[in-house]
């Protein structure tokens, strides 16, 4: 009995050859190829029982010469492979492969491969067999009827990390469950038809799933999640099952790994309006400047790891924690932390973490570290008095322009400054307290006096007025209309009853200049 290894690399051969010969395998011949030229004389000359191949030598001008090759003068084919990708395992079921191996190659699972090798005499699989793998993808993705009246069970199997696929395939493949199965990778999960000759019930596969979940934990260290798709399919629902199931391993974003989700229709997830709300941002920002952590870690808890009864579309929910992000990325400018190496790396790690990690309670736990690494070098700022104080001035008036009662001398306690020393800084860039204030409150009014029915004495009121007439003096200078004409001229737009005033940055930065007002 003889074997054929086609490697380009030297020292694999000679190393497969005398872990061959060290144990004593039974091939009285090694030979060896270091290209498809090569192996395809090697292979009519000496029609080795075994064949053991390296996918990528094969490509697609050489492929169908060495197939038929394989086919009519070898026994067996083991194929090996450096590339975890899908494109290797379809090669490899196409050629039949017996066993495929990942480089560097398992000592154990290539013993195992040699030895069945030897003891399996090769009879070409019917070509009934490649049009039906063919077949399975196809019905995967389309809604066709597959033409076998077969009624597998569907799983649909995902390993933690893309890059594990095809040692989850190789593994599955070589160490099956007490039933037969088909394999069909995909790019990052593998679908599973077991055919079970035995009475079974959803828990009695529910429990050979969990099986095969520990053995396989107890030989890699990394996670997968199985679907089950809980009727037995027919010949017409592949695609419904594949889509079922699909979904559902969406749930890893909640539930983690190591799961066994049990599916018979579709789970569809909540949708909402992920942007923070502006006492959502008010909240975050003076958190963040109190250091106040424990607040901190109660709302994002509280917002992301509690029950749900319906569980929100994930990437939505990484969309609100962006939002979040956002906030304390405000802080940092504020701060003046960005040019801070340490701070600045954080972010950006936390940033892809809340876009690439797969379960939310991890992303939390991160979120938090970030949030106290800013805390900590902010505190440090704010002892180094290095930070702008016009934009937190700015931060502190968006929310509290609406006070009736609001005095420089509470910003300057906000800022743990003199009031003196504040009204100089803000005089210098030209944005007097008075004057930042009133044009927070009348870019205020004049949304409530478009968007709302509400009267232009309430509007007053809400904004941080005390008084109607002067509100009305001072919003004539600065657009030239009465409150009055301003609605009139916009009568168009349509209206809502009054929320609570909210200023944006935006707005009061495109605000045209105006007088202070005496």
């Amino acid at each position: 009995m003889d074997i054929l290894i086609i490697d380009r690399d030297e020292t694999e051969r000679t190393g497969m050859e005398w872990f061959i010969r060290s144990n004593q395998l039974p091939f009285e011949h090694i030979l060896h190829a270091r290209n498809i030229k090569q192996a395809n004389m090697l292979l009519s000359k000496g029609k080795p029982h075994v064949v053991i191949l390296e996918l990528e030598l094969l490509s697609p001008t050489n492929f169908a010469a060495f197939a038929t090759n394989i086919r009519r003068y070898s026994k067996s084919l083991i194929t090996t492979t450096a590339e975890p990708v899908f494109e290797r395992a379809s090669q490899a079921i196409e050629l039949q492969s017996k066993s495929l191996l990942v480089k560097p190659l398992n000592l154990t699972l290539l013993k195992k491969a040699l030895t069945n090798a030897t003891k399996i005499e090769h009879s070409s699989q019917p070509m009934e067999y490649i049009s039906r793998s063919h077949e399975i993808y196809h019905s995967l993705f389309l809604k066709t009827s597959l033409s076998d009246p077969v009624q597998p069970i569907f799983l649909l199997i995902e390993p933690e990390k893309q890059a594990h696929i095809q040692d989850l395939f190789t593994w599955l493949y070589n160490n099956s469950p007490p039933f037969k199965i088909e394999l069909y990778p995909l790019h990052n999960r593998i679908v599973c038809l077991a055919y079970v000759t035995y009475p079974y019930t959803t828990e009695n596969i529910k429990f050979e799933v969990s099986k095969i979940m520990q053995l396989w934990r107890e030989a890699f260290d990394f996670n997968i999640n199985i679907a089950i798709y809980k009727n037995e399919m027919d010949i017409i629902d592949l695609h419904q099952a594949y889509v079922v199931t699909k979904t559902v391993l969406n749930m890893r974003f909640y539930k983690g790994f190591n799961q066994v989700f049990v599916v018979d229709q579709v789970y569809t997830f909540s949708s909402f309006d992920p942007f923070l709300t502006s006492d959502e941002q008010r909240f975050w920002m003076e958190s963040l400047e109190k250091g106040d952590i424990e607040s901190i870690k109660d709302y994002l808890y509280q917002t992301f790891t509690r029950p749900f009864n319906n569980y929100p579309e994930p990437e939505i929910v990484r969309i609100q924690l962006t939002s979040v992000l956002a906030q304390v990325r405000r802080f940092i400018n504020n701060c003046k932390l960005s040019k801070i190496e340490v701070v600045e790396e954080a972010y950006h790690h936390t940033f892809q973490i809340i876009l690439n990690h797969p379960v939310l309670y991890t992303i939390v736990q991160e979120f938090i570290l970030f949030c106290i690494t800013v805390i900590k070098h902010a505190q440090v700022q704010k002892q180094k008095r290095e930070f702008n104080y016009l934009e937190r001035s700015l931060l502190y008036l968006e929310h509290h322009f609406n006070n009736v009662n609001l005095r420089l001398e509470d910003l300057a306690n906000y800022l743990e400054i003199s009031p003196n020393y504040l009204s100089h800084l803000l005089s210098m860039e030209n944005k007097p307290f008075k004057k930042i204030v009133t044009e927070f409150r009348i870019n205020s009014a004049k949304k409530l006096l478009l968007h709302t029915n509400e009267t232009i004495y309430n509007i007053s009121i809400s904004v941080g007025f005390k008084d109607q007439n002067y509100f009305s003096r001072v919003f004539k200078q600065f657009n030239n209309k009465s409150p009055k004409e301003y609605r009139r001229s916009h009568q168009t737009q349509p209206r809502t009853k009054a929320q609570a005033p909210v200023q944006q940055r935006s707005d009061w930065n495109e605000s045209t200049e105006i007088k202070e007002s005496r």
